[in-house]
């Protein structure tokens, strides 16, 4: 399963499914340009320094708690949680990453 697969099943089944959508909306326009663009979602999900939102090719992504957890930062008071028992998701680590 690719890292976006993983992010994209991860939001589906802990109950954001729109958030899936925003990611997709963006892919989508990606590749209709042609652009060959990677982006760490679990990066864009988990906000700002100062946990504001992120927004890529004009779409505002909310911050949620799990993806702050997952990397470790202090989690915001306007980071989101649907799920009370949501995992944190795990690390993947990519094959070009790995030494």
């Amino acid at each position: 399963m690719s890292v976006n697969n993983y992010c994209r099943n991860w939001l589906v089944q802990n109950e954001y499914p729109d958030v899936a959508v925003l990611i997709d909306q963006v892919m989508s326009g990606w590749q209709e340009k042609g652009t060959k663009t990677r982006r760490d979602w679990w990066d864009v999900l988990a906000g700002r320094r100062d946990g504001k939102q992120k927004v890529i090719e004009g779409v505002e992504f909310p911050v949620l708690r799990a993806a702050q957890l997952r990397k470790g930062v202090p989690v915001t008071p306007n980071a989101i949680c649907r799920n009370e028992n949501e995992e944190i998701p795990l690390v993947v680590s990519n094959g070009r990453w790995k030494k």
